[in-house]
Parts: C-alpha cells; structure tokens; sequence
C-alpha cells in the first residue's frame, strides 16, 4: 500500500509540474492570448481535466484564471479608450456641427442688419427731403398771405 501511495504522489507531483512547464511555455508563447484549461492538461499530455480539477493543483487553475483575467481587464481597458476616442470624435463633430450652424445664424443677422442700416439711412435721406419740402412750403405759403 505504501508502493501505492508513493507512486501516487509522485504522479501529482509529475502531473502539476508538467503543467506548470506548460504555462511557463504558453506565457512565452502566447502571452496576450487567453489559456484554455484544456490547452493546459493537454499540453502536458494528460487525457483528461481530472488532475487539473484536483484541490492540489488549484493553484495551477488560480494561475490560469489570473493570466486570463488580467488579459481581460487589458482587453476591456482597450475597448473603453477605443469607445472614448469615438465618443471624442462624436462630440467634436458634433461641436464642429453647432459651430457652423451659429456661423450661419451670425451672417444672417448681420446681412439683416445690414439691410436695416440701409433702410434706416434711406428712410432718413428721404426725411430730411421731405422736411426740406415742407419747409420751402411753409415759407412759399407765408409769402402767399403776405401778398
């Protein structure tokens, strides 16, 4: 029975030290990529997930799980500078957009005014003609009572 459970320990002892080698082989090869447990137990020619899955080796599994998450957390900080940048985009479009609509609104006004300025100057010419008649009126009209 001590043959036994000797033989056993240093099966568990083989199997998670092939496994470790083979995440030290996967973070060189493929360190932005995400590990697969099967990539791992396969890697290190195990033909199931059982060795993998056993309390012994959860720190094996701990390691995994923690490449993966942090490739995920890089991956999401990625995807929200990306939507950040469009967002920015977006709105700068959309300030270049306000922009030009309140370009339009300012030559408007100022085209309005302009012609108002121009009515306003012709208005005040034919006053002032107008004042200058019915003055020359006025006094041809006192001549005529005087006569």
């Amino acid at each position: 029975m001590v043959g036994l459970k000797e033989n056993r320990e240093a099966l568990k002892v083989k199997n998670t030290e092939a496994m470790l080698k083979v995440i030290e082989q996967l973070g060189k090869e493929n360190p932005d990529a995400l590990w697969s447990y099967k990539d791992v137990w396969s890697g290190a020619g195990l033909k199931s997930n059982v060795a993998l899955n056993s309390p012994w080796n959860s720190h094996v599994r701990d390691a995994i799980d923690a490449h993966n998450s942090s490739i995920r957390e890089a991956s999401e900080l990625e995807v929200f500078a990306s939507t950040q940048k469009k967002t920015l985009r977006v709105i700068n479009g959309e300030l270049r957009k306000q922009v030009e609509v309140m370009r339009k609104e300012r030559d408007q006004a100022l085209s309005k005014i302009a012609v108002y300025e121009a009515e306003t100057d012709f208005y005040k010419r034919k006053c002032e003609g107008l004042l200058r008649v019915n003055e020359r009126l006025r006094a041809s009209a006192g001549r005529l009572n005087v006569v």
